[in-house]
């Protein structure tokens, strides 16, 4: 079992600087909210500005003592505190301005910013500590996956799985990761092995049940749909698939069925209302038809995405 390299160790820690970074940066805009005691949310942001992180601070914690609903004070005073260093307390004042607004967009972009920063500060721990761990290993390979380098995932994830090869977690990764590059054999034998560990699990039935589908052995698949809907009857992807599987496997009446639940509790899922409509043609109901795939269409100018496990044949026009 190997440690991280420290080329490694950058790769997975860089986005921390980048982080930080982005909340030391100018504000995109400047505030002019009225305050108490002639100090308004324009005199922090200035404060904020020319680089007197402690001033700002000063200014803001007295702002928002006399006026605790102010979002944009909150957030320059969360931005100063990053600046300074004070990650958790950038955190609790970026946590702050959203319970007074739960939709503003900058408190939750800085919010996710700042837990980006103490989050990589616990990997760098982590890195220190255990740097041979399955842990720090998998952690290089969610990094080089969000980089698109899907083979270097899978050596780290396969490093990591050396080190615990008995963790359900990384097999389903790798399982997963596997799946997305249509290397369908080897996903198959990353799932089976997982549900040798855990054979009621939720994301290795799933994930078993959909590759089997894309290698069109309907017969497993559908077995394993359902004991993941067993597991979690409300997964709307575990249902959808199942109602593709039977489909394929000229079981239209089941999968119509199964895809008319989907289309009640998720109106929205372009895919599915497709897949509805192909079942109905295939039963000889030709109104039903032409109205689900209508709704697909309305749906797609919509710009609704398909959803990660889509149909193989075009939709209509």
């Amino acid at each position: 079992m190997r440690s991280l390299s420290p080329v490694e160790r950058l790769t997975a820690g860089a986005s921390v600087l980048l982080l930080a970074a982005a909340l030391a940066a100018p504000p995109p805009r400047a505030w002019a909210v009225a305050g108490s005691g002639g100090v308004t949310a324009a005199d922090c942001a200035r404060a904020f500005d020319r680089g007197d992180y402690t001033q700002a601070v000063v200014l803001a914690r007295g702002r928002v003592a006399a006026a605790p609903n102010d979002v944009a004070t909150r957030i320059v005073l969360g931005r100063a505190e990053a600046a300074l260093g004070r990650f958790e307390a950038a955190y609790d004042a970026f946590r702050q301005a959203l319970r007074t607004d739960p939709r503003h967009v900058d408190a939750l972009y800085y919010l996710g910013i700042t837990a980006g920063v103490l989050a990589g500060a616990e990997h760098e721990r982590l890195f220190t500590l255990a740097p041979g761990s399955a842990r720090a290993h998998q952690l290089l390979a969610q990094s080089y996956q969000a980089q698109g380098r899907p083979d270097d995932a899978r050596a780290a994830y396969e490093a990591a799985l050396e080190a615990d090869p008995r963790s359900v977690e990384l097999l389903v990764a790798l399982g997963d990761l596997m799946r997305s590059q249509l290397r369908l054999e080897e996903a198959v034998a990353y799932y089976t092995r997982a549900a040798a560990l855990a054979p009621k699990r939720y994301d290795v039935l799933y994930g078993l049940g959909v590759a089997h589908a894309f290698r069109r052995e309907y017969g497993p698949a559908i077995e394993r749909l359902r004991q993941a809907l067993a597991v979690r009857p409300e997964a709307a992807s575990a249902r959808f698939n199942l109602a593709r599987a039977l489909l394929m496997s000229g079981q239209a009446g089941p999968a119509a069925a199964e895809l008319e639940a989907v289309t009640a509790t998720e109106p929205r899922m372009r895919e599915a209302f497709y897949m509805l409509g192909r079942a109905y043609q295939a039963l000889g109901r030709a109104d039903d038809a032409a109205r689900a795939f209508a709704r697909a269409r309305e749906l797609a100018s919509q710009g609704v995405p398909a959803g990660e496990e889509t149909p193989e044949e075009p939709e209509p026009r």
